[in-house]
């Protein structure tokens, strides 16, 4: 293919070039009719950046001019409009003289991988924008669990057993996304805030943290069926530890539960409503904020969307009152510290995962995706890991998926895929099986992973 509009440093074009179509490539691989994101904003691309593993420097959008000219990629160009604050970046696509030469190649999308310089701790400033740091024992520490986990995920098979389609729309409105699962999206990062590495350190990255609960009950570890365990009111319990209270020892009473509250819609859900502002009030540092918060994300047509700043502000009070230990907590920006207690639990059971039982674990936050059977072990250790960084003994632990403890009649880890669809509903996707063979003959793996037990465990 001759692009004779390319001018400058042909080892740096080339380069370009091929970040661009390998890009390309495993977006049609996924799915043919998906896009590619760009950015046209030449700050994006800062070439001698920790962050910027490829040095990728602002030539490449001519790159992309330059193939969009010899008609190897189309491109739809994106907006901002700063009024409204609606926008979207550039998306490119392949064209079909471009598809024609993917239908030829030798290889699989499982061969390209990640640059192995690619950076996992992020320092950002109060602009929420990445900042350079200088490397301390404990951003290395930190850098070297978080390698070794992605590792683990890197040699994992994760997807949605039964979607022919690996691609899925979430959301509606300003908030609809288009989901794609695959086996390139899952390097995760932590994430710190307003340049202080005590505020934050969240881990991000992974499809499945943009993924719905009803979808997150699909995910099998290289073709394992999942549980899926949270923390209950993981935020309220840590403020209330914070004030040396042990909430569900000393308080236990429903988070959420009010009376007595008039004058709204008969058709808000109260109990659903308190959660929604109590938390949003947690997170934010503002009462004004939080109410236009909690509009924002509640449902549109929905009662709870229509509710004055009088009546969040009522029950936000009664909130208060119910919650008086912490109610000097609402509405003053608790919840970037906050982030940074839970993220530290998040990180322990990381590492036992990583180090102990040498088994992937998913993280979305405060909840937790694992093997089935393994739920065993992950309430044990997020008991164990809860009570090292607050001091506050038997947090109380859930499921948030329905599960299956499935002893008799079980399936042995011997038998194919295929016959032990039983244990739960609907039969995988001839894409979800198709695939999961292809990454296993390129991975070298066996049948069933070391992690997989042999006592208890639905397949």
């Amino acid at each position: 293919m001759s692009l004779p509009s390319i001018d400058g440093n042909s080892r740096i074009s080339k380069k370009l070039v091929k970040v661009i179509l390998l890009d390309l490539y495993l977006v049609w691989c996924a799915y043919p009719r998906l896009m590619l994101m760009f950015s046209r904003d030449n700050n994006v691309y800062k070439s001698k950046s920790r962050y910027n593993e490829l040095h990728i420097g602002k030539k490449i959008i001519g790159i992309v001019d330059a193939l969009i000219a010899n008609e190897v990629i189309g491109q739809q160009l994106g907006f901002n409009d700063r009024e409204s604050g609606i926008g979207f970046q550039s998306r490119l696509w392949a064209s079909e003289k471009l598809i024609t030469l993917f239908e030829k190649v030798r290889f699989n999308q499982f061969y390209i991988s990640h640059h192995e310089d690619w950076e996992p701790i992020v320092l950002r400033n109060e602009f929420k924008d990445a900042q350079e740091y200088r490397g301390t024992t404990e951003t290395k520490r930190m850098r070297s669990v978080l390698l070794d986990y992605i590792n683990i995920l890197k040699h994992t098979h994760i997807d949605i057993y039964d979607l022919e389609t690996p691609v899925r729309i979430i959301g509606d409105g300003k908030k609809k996304i288009r989901l794609q699962i695959n086996q390139q999206d899952k390097r995760i990062r932590r994430i710190f805030n307003n340049s202080r590495w005590d505020q934050g350190g969240r881990f991000y990255g992974g499809w499945w943290q943009r993924c719905p609960k009803d979808y997150r009950k699909k995910i099998q570890f290289d073709g394992i069926m999942t549980a899926e365990i949270d923390f209950s009111d993981l935020h309220i319990v840590i403020l209330y530890a914070q004030e040396g209270i042990n909430y569900w020892a000393e308080v236990n009473e429903d988070t959420y539960e009010l009376h007595g509250i008039n004058n709204i819609d008969p058709n808000v859900d109260l109990w659903a409503a308190a959660k929604l502002l109590l938390l949003t009030a947690i997170n934010s540092d503002d009462t004004n904020k939080t109410f236009k918060a909690f509009r924002s994300q509640s449902a549109n047509g929905s009662p709870e969307k229509k509710m004055t700043d009088g009546q969040l502000s009522a029950m936000l009070h009664q909130l208060a009152q119910k919650h008086e230990p912490i109610a000097h907590k609402l509405a003053s920006g608790a919840g970037i510290d906050l982030m940074y207690v839970d993220s530290q639990i998040t990180e322990k059971l990381i590492e036992n995962f990583t180090y102990v039982y040498n088994c992937p674990i998913l993280t979305v936050h405060d909840s937790y995706i694992v093997p089935f059977c393994y739920d065993h072990f992950i309430y044990q250790e997020m008991q164990a890991a809860f009570k090292e960084v607050t001091g506050v003994t038997h947090p109380v632990v859930e499921h948030t998926t329905q599960y299956y403890d499935v002893i008799e009649q079980e399936p042995h880890p011997d038998n194919s895929v295929d016959l032990q669809n039983d244990h739960y509903a609907g039969p995988p996707s001839q894409r979800h099986l198709s695939e999961l063979e292809l990454f296993r003959e390129f991975k070298g793996k066996p049948l069933w992973e070391d992690w997989v037990p042999d006592w208890t465990a639905v397949y």
